[in-house]
């Protein structure tokens, strides 16, 4: 008949006997986890529709409503896998204890009900129980069990719902110590009493292999006394008694690395043994040692790997740690472990960089986190060490000869109880290399056309002077590779200095040079500005002279001096402005000095001065001339006159004056044409310079020769001053002689 295994039919004293004191399950808290993230308050909720019903005293039942009760099996659960999707975790959980169990859904659902009951303020109703989706007929039944079954407290319910985890993993001692929480008697509960029954018989014979290993071990037996303590840990996988004798029997002996390899890696330690490293096949336990007040404690730590290398990611800092690896079959000690070294777990600073300077060493790294200090030992050539303390990640040290130096650098831990452990210690050699003195200032002094540099300091040193590319360095910044350094200043040298290249701004600065290492010094500004060029000067109208060169360089002002009649003045400009309007100054009739510099660029150089371009303009001599109309006469015309005058200032002698033509050309009657040179027509009149200068004004008659009126005329200079010298023209119209 359906349902005998459940007690069906056995009426309410039979289905009432035996309650449940422990669900009894393994993982029943991941039972628990699936039901509580569905909002239920016990399994039997997932297994019926919304105001629908269950028995539970007599088998586990739903009511179908066409067809009656219908007990919860196999079939059923996987049906009510497939309509709910949400639940599909919860019903699959279900599923797995119904096909290990057939009497597990009850177990644990009447443990579940009867602990709400127990707990609910109203639990002794009856409609408290059909709240609960229970059956009204079972209602009484399911309140008298509640009343019967004994209450446990927080700590015996922890320990029902726990011991049968314990119990499948092989945690016999755990399985033990949640024993003895129980009542003697199970509290009545069939199963549970079983359970708590083949604890005791395990527990004695695991004891048992332990005496029998202990008289082994005692004996010098090794072999046998590692087969009795795998036997032991076989039946309790977590009795520390039999994992420790494991280790004692199957540790590498002192000084081999054994099979399990340990390293530390920054502040974790790397496992590594031979063959699979499947982490359901293995279980790595840490052994801690102990002090003289305490045992060596064990660990069994979760195995996080990175690239399937196995690693214990939080290791105790400061304490003597080994680990074992021991094989696993179904979840359970298969065979005797591989067994590390023993490994302080004392990290060494890592990313150590050194350098020296002069008289000096430096160092830096990065510190392991658990470090409550680092030391360094510095052993000198001659065999001296001194101590550091290094708190800051790095150290300097001073004042030290050259050669070669060896460091230490270890850090310090506090162990488990308070004693300072020092880490193995990292170890380099650097080598103090002979450093330069360096320049300690640096002057530069103009010359004429170059600059003097003097300088202090750098000894023993080459002292070269380079100019950088970018940012010269600070002063004293050492530079240990002199490749690096800028070439020497490409100047001519000359006796008097270096002589810069016209154009020149230029940070000049000192490096002192010994062997492979130099030392920067001071550096000092200096400014060559390009001279000015090709310098002409003349006189315009209106009391100005142009002055016409050409730019110097990148120059960005040039400035323009004038000295007349004993006084000086200077006229600058700009580049832009020169450009696109050139340069007019104003001038008296006397002559000028005019002198043309460039304007150094940078405010806080030294200025080479460059080469001044000069030119003198002469005094403002002015031939003037005006051709006077012959007069009429009866049957006579008188022919036409010229009047030349030589103006010049006072005072200013007129020398080397050029000679005057006056040119006439004949043309038609109405316009004729102007000479242009002095060969374009017929000389009438040449006066000497010298001839001008002795008289001042001349008039003379214009011999025309051959030219028939009209013709025109015009007046030239020739030779002598003649560019230096004006030359003051009446107007075209009074030039035509009619």
């Amino acid at each position: 008949m359906v349902g005998l295994e459940f007690g069906h039919r056995l009426g309410l004293p039979g289905a009432l006997s035996g309650l449940p004191l422990s669900p009894l399950v393994p993982r029943y808290q991941e039972l628990v986890a699936h039901q509580r993230a569905l909002g239920l308050r016990h399994i039997g909720e997932v297994l019926i529709a919304r105001d629908g019903c269950l028995r539970v005293l007599d088998g586990v039942y739903v009511r179908r409503a066409a067809r009656g009760w219908r007990r919860v099996d196999s079939e059923e659960l996987r049906r009510l896998q497939a309509g709910q999707a949400d639940a599909k975790a919860l019903l699959r959980r279900l599923a797995e204890l119904h096909e290990r169990n057939p009497m597990a859904l009850r177990q644990v659902l009447l443990y579940q009900l009867i602990e709400i009951l127990q707990d609910h303020p109203q639990g002794g109703r009856t409609d408290s129980v059909v709240s609960l989706g229970i059956d009204s007929g079972e209602a009484a039944a399911l309140l008298q069990a509640a009343c019967v079954r004994l209450p446990l407290d927080p700590r015996q319910r922890a320990a029902t719902e726990d011991i049968e985890d314990a119990w499948e993993h092989g945690r016999l001692r755990r399985a033990a110590r949640r024993a003895t929480e129980l009542p003697p008697d199970g509290g009545r509960d069939p199963y549970l009493i079983r359970r708590l029954a083949g604890i005791a018989a395990r527990v004695r014979e695991t004891d048992a292999a332990l005496d029998a290993a202990y008289r082994c071990e005692h004996e010098g037996e090794a072999g046998d006394a590692g087969d009795h303590y795998l036997r032991a840990a076989q039946l309790a996988g977590d009795c520390p008694h039999a994992i420790r004798g494991l280790v004692r029997t199957h540790r590498p002996a002192e000084g081999t690395p054994g099979t399990l390899s340990v390293d530390l890696a920054g502040d974790s330690v790397a496992l590594a043994w031979p063959g699979d490293t499947d982490p359901a096949s293995w279980r790595i336990i840490r052994l801690t040692r102990g002090t003289a007040q305490s045992r060596t404690s064990l660990a069994e730590i979760d195995r996080q790997a990175e690239e399937g290398a196995p690693q214990d990611l939080q290791p105790p800092v400061g304490s003597q740690v080994r680990y074992a690896v021991f094989p696993l079959c179904d979840g359970r000690i298969a065979g005797p472990p591989f067994v590390s070294r023993a490994l302080l777990v004392a990290p060494d600073v890592s990313g150590l960089r050194t350098a020296d300077g002069r008289a000096r060493i430096a160092a830096t790294w990065t510190q392991p986190a658990g470090a409550v200090g680092v030391s360094v030992a510095v052993t000198g050539p001659d065999g001296r060490t001194s101590h550091i303390d290094a708190p800051d990640g790095g150290f300097t040290a001073h004042g030290l000869q050259a050669g070669e130096h060896r460091i230490r650098i270890s850090c310090r831990y506090r162990s488990s109880n308070g004693e300072e452990v020092g880490s193995p210690g990292v170890r380099a050699r650097v080598a103090v290399h002979p450093w330069p003195s360096p320049v300690l200032d640096l002057t530069a002094e103009p010359q004429v056309g170059c600059v003097r540099f003097a300088w202090t300091g750098g000894e023993d040193a080459e002292v070269r002077l380079v100019e950088w590319t970018g940012e010269a360095p600070t002063p004293g910044t050492e530079l240990p590779i002199p490749p690096q350094l800028p070439a020497p200043l490409p100047w001519k040298q000359t006796s008097a200095g270096l002589v810069p290249p016209p154009g020149t701004i230029a940070r000049v600065t000192a490096i002192a040079v010994l062997g492979e290492r130099a030392v920067t010094g001071p550096g000092v500004l200096v400014e060559a500005p390009a001279p000015v060029t090709a310098l002409t000067v003349e006189r315009t109208d209106g009391g100005l002279a142009r002055v016409i060169f050409e730019w110097p360089g990148d120059a960005g002002q040039v400035s323009v001096v004038r000295e007349q009649d004993g006084h000086c003045d200077e006229y600058r400009v700009t580049r832009t402005v020169f450009l696109r309007e050139g340069l007019r100054i104003p001038v008296g009739p006397a002559k000028a000095h005019i002198r043309v510099t460039t304007t150094a660029r940078a405010v806080d150089a030294i200025v080479v001065p460059p080469d001044c371009a000069e030119s003198l303009l002469p005094a403002d001599i002015t031939i003037a001339y005006r051709i006077l109309p012959g007069t009429r006469r009866p049957l006579r015309r008188r022919p036409a006159t010229v009047r030349v005058a030589l103006m010049s200032p006072a005072g200013e002698p007129a020398t080397d004056l050029p000679e005057f033509v006056l040119v006439a050309r004949s043309g038609d009657a109405r316009s004729p044409i102007r000479p242009r040179h002095p060969a374009d027509g017929t000389t009438v009149l040449r006066l000497k310079g010298e001839e001008l200068n002795r008289a001042g004004i001349i008039e003379r008659e214009i011999a025309a020769g051959d030219c028939r009126p009209p013709y025109a005329l015009r007046g030239f200079l020739l030779g002598g001053r003649a560019a230096s010298v004006r030359l003051e023209e009446p107007s075209p119209a009074n030039l035509v002689v009619r």
